[in-house]
């Protein structure tokens, strides 16, 4: 008789999450709107999508720095929010974020060693001497040596400070860390380094992420699975290989085509997906299909009612009432020179 292998239980499961912010004239703006998500032990989950898609306000919800207006999030099956203030801010530990702005993110009066130690010195849990080993130590594995540690932020290069943001939050030994456009703001040859050293931590401490990025080459590089976000809903979402070579949304597929590609005019593709418009706003959302005001397959049943999830291959869905039906170009049609030869792997996962 087999034995059945026990289901994982998700680090964190997003059921129908909303996050609304009130604005002038008693109306509501919705940043996230009914969003459901699983996110597996050590896995790299992607989220991607245009500015003011609502995946910053996801990500921060995700580990409680913005409490949902409707549905719930669920830590390892836990309610973070049906603990006790003083349960919650421990519990809280465990869910870090990296910010996109390491220039904010660190105190300017502070040296590097103090802004690495600071989470450890507010928990107050190990003797001082061995905070400040461990500060030490995070801040060589993050690539820093022992010079940097009397130096002050404005001392540093942009991925120099992010290294030190990526070793603050380590200090305190989280499950899983929140990388909120990471490396968007470093060069590309940092943002590579970085991004191998997300994976090695990942490796070494058992981490699980969930990184958002408006860069499909990023989540290409670094995720397991990612969901495409548009207007506070997801409307796309399976294995990355899937989503990007194989995309079944309209919205996927231009975002695709927009993605720059470092090669001559003459290699690239002319297969061009041009979105029309401005992002509608949060407020009053278009009804039915939210991105049918921009989609080239518009149909008057995409006005009418709200596509449902419809499974184009294993573990590939798409809210899109004609998925699986439309000629959506894949990202080797986009992108043939850069994609044409990693029909399995998107590039940097093979």
């Amino acid at each position: 008789m087999n034995a059945t292998v026990p289901t994982p239980t998700p680090i964190v499961a997003v059921e129908r999450v909303g996050v609304h912010f009130p604005v002038s004239g008693g109306r509501t703006l919705k940043a996230v709107d009914g969003v459901s998500l699983e996110v597996m032990p050590r896995e790299t989950f992607g989220v991607i999508g245009e500015s003011g898609s609502g995946k910053t306000t996801l990500g921060r919800a995700i580990i409680c720095l913005e409490k949902p207006s409707a549905g719930r999030i669920l830590h390892q099956g836990l309610d973070p929010y049906a603990l006790s203030s003083r349960e919650l801010r421990r519990h809280r530990r465990r869910y870090q974020i990296i910010f996109q702005d390491p220039n904010a993110a660190l105190d300017p009066r502070m040296t590097i060693l103090k802004s690495i130690r600071e989470p450890m010195d507010v928990t107050g849990e190990m003797p001082e001497r061995q905070r400040q080993q461990r500060a030490l130590e995070l801040m060589e594995r993050v690539g820093l040596s022992p010079d940097f540690a009397s130096r002050y932020p404005h001392e540093l290069s942009g991925g120099q400070k992010q290294r030190v943001c990526i070793a603050r939050v380590l200090t305190l030994r989280p499950d899983l860390i929140v990388c909120d456009e990471a490396v968007s703001a470093l060069d590309v040859s940092i943002q590579a380094d970085i991004l191998n050293l997300f994976a090695e931590l990942q490796a070494e401490f058992g981490l699980t992420y969930v990184f958002i990025t408006h860069n499909l080459g990023v989540v290409a590089h670094v995720s397991d699975r990612v969901a495409v976000m548009y207007l506070g809903r997801i409307v796309e979402i399976g294995r990355t290989e899937d989503v990007v070579l194989s995309p079944s949304h309209p919205y996927t597929e231009a975002l695709l085509s927009a993605e720059p590609v470092a090669l001559p005019s003459n290699l690239r593709s002319h297969s061009r997906v041009m979105l029309k418009g401005e992002l509608p706003s949060h407020v009053s959302p278009p009804s039915g299909c939210r991105f049918r005001t921009r989609c080239r397959f518009v149909q008057p049943l995409c006005g009418e009612k709200e596509p449902p999830w419809r499974e184009t291959a294993p573990g590939h869905w798409s809210a899109c009432h004609f998925a699986g039906e439309l000629p959506i170009m894949s990202g080797a049609e986009l992108h043939p020179v850069k994609l044409g030869g990693h029909a399995a792997q998107p590039e940097g996962r093979a």
